[in-house]
């Protein structure tokens, strides 16, 4: 006799290899797929229905004493159920009343999300596709940068040559930067920005095919970058900085990367703190993404980057990271930056920023595993590499003619 537990990938084949029949094999697999789902804000009456509704197809829902003593107040929700439940509390949430008849569908929606991570966001016309990951090769454009500062600056010929290179090397996106946000940095004005990162867009944009985003959160050098040639504004503002760039973004119908930070590069690290980080970044993004929305951006061209390094002490991003799956919700690609971060350099043993490629690594590969799809990164071959690998043995029975 042997006992053991199946990885949730494998349970199908599983269900196949004991001879499970095919119809029956349709109607257990859901009942496999176990979630625990959080609601926040409902009132005390919706809370209730919830859970009383949630208890009648066999799940069950942890709520506050605030529920109990039915105190006046908006409260969170915690569902646990299998998927096959969640299906039948949809429906009968949809019978209901007090403003609960979405939430199934959104519930469903969640899950889905989850299971089978965004990969799709669109430009101008274009729809965008990512098969299994995206590499976003980082080309800064400044003297004082963290990693590379000063390599490329002033020289765009050099500049070009790396973004040929990164091209080659696996790049499906160049990030073309001219102001440092490293933790500490000032701000520039426009014009500097300006000087530093058109004249490289225009002629890297006559040198490559791959995608070009151009990071920048002002108007002006966001306009003059679309127009030669960028087709993301990757804003570490999240459009804050410059509210005019959203109608800008909306109207020239390019990509948009809306990244959480926490104060600015000035000021970002000085004692960052969180009671709940996941919940306060998730809150960051539906507010930024309504607000996106409103000023005429549509969904399918946002991604969106929890901002590691951005305000975060080194434990918060390692529980960005870990938890990074739950910020799926929104059914957006999640855009990951660890390259090289100091992050890296103190869990390795204070090593300097050229020395963090083998942290790096694995810091996008713990990623990609959690629900990341894009990457941006200095070492784009390395990481291009372990990725592949990665993507192989998650999905490896999707491809295995491919490789035998």
């Amino acid at each position: 006799m042997n006992i053991r537990i199946l990885s949730p990938s494998t349970i199908i084949k599983e269900f196949q290899r004991i001879d499970v029949h095919p119809e029956g094999i349709c109607l257990m697999e859901p009942k496999t797929r176990h979630y625990c789902v959080k609601i926040s804000n409902v009132n005390i009456k919706q809370a209730n229905v919830i859970k009383q509704e949630a208890l009648a197809v066999g799940a069950d829902a942890a709520v506050p004493y605030a529920v109990l003593n039915l105190e006046d107040k908006p409260v969170d929700v915690i569902l646990m159920g299998t998927f096959k439940q969640y299906e039948k509390l949809a429906k009968k949430l949809k019978k209901q009343f007090f403003g609960l008849k979405e939430i199934g569908r959104y519930i469903i929606e969640t899950i889905s999300h989850y299971e089978n991570v965004p990969s799709i966001f669109a430009i101008s016309k274009k729809t965008i596709k990512i098969r299994d990951f995206m590499i976003m090769g980082i080309l800064n454009i400044t003297p004082d940068s963290f990693s590379d500062g000063g390599k490329y600056y002033g020289d765009v010929s050099l500049a070009v040559d790396r973004a040929v290179e990164m091209e080659q090397q696996g790049a499906s996106i160049i990030d073309i930067g001219g102001e440092s946000s490293r933790p500490g940095a000032q701000s520039i004005d426009e014009q500097q920005e300006i000087k530093r990162v058109v004249p490289v867009i225009k002629a890297v944009r006559k040198k490559v095919k791959c995608l070009i985003s151009c990071d920048t959160s002002r108007t002006s050098v966001a306009q003059m970058a679309i127009e030669e040639g960028a087709d993301i504004i990757n804003d570490i503002y999240a459009l804050r900085r410059d509210k005019k760039i959203c109608k800008l973004v909306a109207e020239k119908k390019c990509g948009v990367v809306l990244m959480h930070m926490k104060g600015t590069p000035t000021t970002m690290q000085e004692n960052p703190h969180y009671d709940d980080l996941i919940g306060e970044i998730s809150e960051f993004f539906r507010e930024r993404i309504e607000f996106a929305l409103e000023n005429g951006v549509k969904k399918e061209r946002i991604i969106i980057d929890p901002g590691i390094g951005f305000g975060k002490r080194v434990i918060d991003n390692l529980e960005i990271i870990h938890r990074l799956r739950e910020l799926t919700c929104f059914g957006l690609p999640i855009l990951l930056g660890t390259s090289r971060k100091s992050f890296i350099g103190k869990l390795a043993g204070d090593v300097l920023p050229q020395e963090r490629l083998a942290g790096t690594i694995a810091s996008c590969v713990a990623g990609y595993l959690a629900g990341a799809r894009i990457f941006r990164v200095h070492d784009v071959k390395e990481v291009n590499q372990a990725l592949k690998i990665a993507s192989g043995i998650l999905d490896y029975g999707k491809n295995q003619s491919s490789w035998t």
